[in-house]
């Protein structure tokens, strides 16, 4: 019998190499353990954390790297070798541990100095889901912050709750304080008129937050500050929390240009069903079938009835142009930003739109140890709406989107003129004017509600620094908008007896506000302690104005005019 031994010897190769237990310990730069630091093999999945006495084990190949990891730390890598046992001490990581964000009165402190919770967005974090209103900006991005939008109509406005709302009173909003540059920034959605006069509330039509007046790409970081405690300098006005905004500044080197344009498209998707099987009308109690109505529960549609796809008709693809240009540079003791945009908004719903421009200029120069800066900024805005849900209060009359889910769909609801280009109605001569229901194309192209708001703020401000712990600062801001509204209902409109001739209404509503401050600051390290103290004064003034003109009875149908009322 024959036997034959084959004997095939291969080299070891790294991959085919057996992996050994790999243990240590992860300790600060004093020594103290880290406990749940992340000890991982790179390139592949292994990995572990370590214990409570910053111990840890796990199977590496000779060769490999091991990359620990922690919070505030900055990250290790170590190079498997013959040893198994090996003791890992990480660093802190000082950009962290030192970050610096903008407080109260626009002063600077360590994040870690501070002792309430705030949360800082930048620019770049900002612009990844760019809004033209910041609050919806912020939407998912910030813990403990809840926004609301109060309708996807264009320029529809939105409301920031910091860690839900503290007063249940009707005419508080619960809001925070607004902080641009150091100054107070009106955050208000004004109705600009009054219920008992135009009849404008909050439900019948659309309104801004006037935050909206400000460019998202001007905006360098923007601090959340929340509780009351993150902003006791502003005093009662802050007790909703404050949000900080520090808008973008220019740097030392060459001059740099930045353009931005943008097209986005909008369209309704998910529409309301609604029944095709019944006609109009409805069954009374008795049994007797009533077609003076809206309603569609009257008998089956007969086949071969031509049907009219109201809602889906109704609305339109709306279209955004965002466009954007801003220049900045600057030396070592001077700086520079100048910026304009234009935000065109062509809602879904048809001759509605929102149109916004805005220039701002920051500037600031050094003079040694004496520093001045200044900012300017400018914005129009115009809105045009038109009545929602509700017409005017204690006036008659319905809402675009109360009209439009309900008409029926045996009837064309385009047709709201006569071929003479008097007024269609569907009951024309059987149902009173008072009592009908308004046609959504009658509001959209005979009716007009519109809004502009023009808004100017600036800020000049000095600070002389005396010695290296101890400065001297002043600022003046000055913050005005007006904002002027426009309503009008046409003669013939579905209304109340005494408004069916027309209404006319205009009303503007101004704001001012002044503030100057002065402030000493001194911070000074004695060992292992920081002192930090701040002296200073303030004083603000603020003005309200609001005047509203409104008439009714046309007397010749087609002028509009206070004179012809």
């Amino acid at each position: 019998m024959l036997y034959l031994y084959i004997n095939v010897d291969t080299p070891s190769s790294q991959s085919t190499q057996q992996a050994k237990k790999i243990t240590g310990k992860v300790v600060d730069a004093t020594g103290e353990p880290i406990i749940g630091a992340s000890v991982l093999v790179k390139g592949t999945g292994t990995g572990t954390v370590t214990n409570v006495d910053g111990g840890f084990s796990v199977d590496a190949q000779l060769g490999s790297t091991l990359v620990i990891s922690f919070v505030g730390y900055t990250s290790a890598e170590v190079k498997v070798g013959a040893g198994n046992v090996y003791t890992v001490t990480l660093k802190e990581d000082a950009q962290t541990l030192n970050e610096v964000v903008v407080t109260a009165m626009g002063i600077k402190k360590e994040k870690k100095a501070l002792g309430y919770a705030v949360s800082d967005i930048n620019s770049e974090e900002l612009l990844k889901n760019k809004n033209t209103n910041v609050i919806n900006s912020l939407a998912g991005k910030v813990p403990g912050v809840n926004i609301t939008q109060s309708s996807g109509a264009a320029g529809a406005g939105a409301s920031i709750i910091i860690r839900g709302g503290n007063s249940t009173s009707e005419g508080r909003e619960n809001q925070p304080l607004f902080v641009v540059d150091g100054i107070i920034y009106d955050n208000s959605t004004q109705v600009v008129g009054n219920s008992g006069t135009d009849g404008m509330t909050r439900s019948n039509t659309t309104y801004s937050n006037r935050v909206m007046d400000i460019n998202p790409e001007d905006i360098e970081t923007m601090s959340i500050l929340k509780g009351a405690a993150a902003a006791a300098l502003y005093g009662s006005r802050a007790a909703d929390g404050a949000i900080i905004i520090t808008t973008k500044k220019g740097a030392e080197g060459s001059v740099k240009v930045d353009f931005s344009s943008k097209l986005s498209s909008s369209w309704a998707t998910k529409l309301p069903e609604v029944q095709t099987e019944f006609g109009r009308g409805y069954y009374s109690n008795n049994g007797v079938l009533d077609d003076l109505t809206y309603l569609s529960w009257g008998e089956r549609i007969a086949a071969g009835t031509q049907l009219y796809d109201n809602i889906g008709d109704f609305f339109q693809n709306g279209a955004v142009w965002d466009n954007n240009v801003s220049i900045s540079g600057g030396t070592k003791n001077s700086s520079f930003f100048l910026s304009a945009s234009n935000y065109d908004q062509t809602g879904i719903v048809p001759k509605t739109g929102y149109n916004k421009t805005t220039v701002r200029f920051n500037g600031e120069q050094k003079y040694g140890r004496l520093t001045v800066g200044a900012n300017v900024s400018y914005s129009i805005a115009d809105t045009d709406k038109t009545l929602t849900s509700a017409g005017l209060y204690d006036g008659g009359g319905n809402g675009t989107m109360t009209a439009l889910y309900s008409w029926p769909q045996t009837e064309d609801m385009s047709k709201y003129l006569n071929e003479d280009g008097s007024k269609y109605r569907l009951f024309d001569g059987r149902l009173d004017l008072a009592s009908d229901k308004e046609n959504p194309y009658w509001i959209i192209n005979k009716n007009k509600l519109s809004d502009n708001t023009k808004r100017f703020t600036g800020a000049a401000n000095a600070s002389f620094k005396i010695a290296d712990w101890w400065d001297v600062s002043a600022r003046v801001g000055y913050d005005q908008y007006t904002t002027e509204a426009y309503t009008y209902i046409a003669p013939g409109s579905v209304a109340k007896e005494m408004y069916q001739n027309g209404r006319l209404n205009k009303s503007d509503y101004t704001y001012n506000y002044i503030s100057t401050n002065v402030m000493s600051n001194f911070h000074k390290t004695f060992g292992d302690f920081d002192l930090n103290l701040l002296v200073g004064t303030t004083t603000e003034s603020t003005e309200r104005h609001n005047q509203t003109h409104w008439g009714y009875d046309f007397i010749t149908a087609g002028t509009i005019s206070f004179n012809n009322i």
